[in-house]
């Protein structure tokens, strides 16, 4: 299963109350562990236990034997005890591997939840092993792949029981970026402003994020794939007017990756949605727009649009530039594209 696919299962296991002694986590994407270290602590003891049967350790101030002597307390008055350890990975691998001994045999009145983060834990070493022997479960981390972070905001407004369009996910992945903790929070922010099965609207989003349905990145690649100039302009001129929301650099990146993904629907010709969608990474729902915007492009006016886009670059550097500033050299570079 994936990432999110384990995430879903142990959010669903856990509200259950079915808990488990050992929680390893790890993994490259702190969030979902963030949000699972957050769901253990705030389901395995009511607010009366926590005094004196939630412990929280961090891994540059305690050791090995520190925490196996806390787990193996019994909880006062409460049905378990809760102990959390936060930063483990800022232990060598040989430090984590001391706690295996309790990890095959953990204390059934005490949940442990390792916490970590920013790497993975190598599949060879005997620990993950020996948390699953001990009735423990595992969590890996990996990183969501950018052209699905769209498909999980969509995913985290369906748990809210709010609908979020799938243009609408694109375009608060495009303005967020890759910052998976960020983009969730935002997309929670606008579920508290909209009714519950309700939907969460480009006109909902510009008012509490500040991205404008009209004027964005995503809404400016739309325009420059069908030709249209003067709305391709007017969106310069937005950006030029409002440049700190709207940095160059930010909106090269993002037209390099859409010429670049305009080149692959040339290479995949013949291939299907799915397997178009699978190189191209996105959602398949957005395969026919590339399609049909390919077609205003063909490979030699593309890799003239390519070349006009890397002159661009090296000018907003300062390299054989003339002093323009950002909404000029935009506005010159739509215009050398689209002419």
């Amino acid at each position: 299963m994936s990432t999110l696919d384990d995430y879903k299962k142990g959010m669903i296991d856990l509200r259950a109350g079915k808990f488990k002694p050992v929680y390893m986590l790890h993994g490259e994407e702190g969030f979902f562990i963030d949000r699972i270290a957050a769901e253990v602590e705030r389901l395995t003891l009511q607010d009366h236990e926590r005094d004196f049967n939630q412990t929280i350790l961090y891994g540059r101030d305690c050791d090995a034997d520190q925490v196996k002597d806390t787990c193996l307390r019994y909880p006062m008055m409460a049905e378990r005890q809760l102990v959390v350890v936060r930063e483990l990975q800022t232990w060598r691998i040989d430090q984590v591997e001391k706690l295996e001994p309790y990890l095959l045999k953990p204390t059934p009145t005490t949940v442990l939840v390792l916490c970590y983060k920013h790497k993975k834990i190598d599949g060879r070493k005997s620990i993950l092993k020996s948390v699953q022997k001990g009735g423990g479960q595992v969590f890996l981390s990996d990183k969501v792949r950018e052209e699905k972070i769209p498909d999980l905001l969509v995913s985290f407004a369906k748990n809210q029981k709010r609908k979020l369009g799938g243009a609408e996910a694109t375009l608060l992945a495009n303005h967020l970026g890759t910052d998976l903790s960020k983009a969730v929070k935002e997309v929670e922010k606008l579920c508290l402003v909209t009714e519950e099965g309700g939907a969460i609207t480009s006109e909902v989003i510009q008012r509490f994020v500040g991205i404008s349905k009209d004027y964005n990145v995503f809404e400016l690649q739309n325009a420059i794939g069908l030709r249209n100039a003067e709305k391709a302009q007017r969106i310069a001129n937005h950006f030029a007017a409002n440049p700190k929301d709207n940095p160059l650099v930010l909106t090269l990146g993002f037209l390099n990756t859409y010429f670049s993904k305009l080149a692959l629907v040339h290479a995949c010709k013949g291939k299907s949605q799915a397997e178009m969608a699978s190189e191209l990474k996105v959602n398949p729902y957005f395969v026919k727009d590339y399609v049909q915007q390919a077609q205003n492009y063909p490979p030699g006016r593309l890799a003239e649009a390519q070349r006009h886009l890397r002159q661009c670059d090296l000018r907003s550097k300062g390299l054989g530039g003339d002093g323009s500033d950002q909404g000029e050299l935009l506005r010159e570079l739509l215009a050398k594209v689209m002419a």
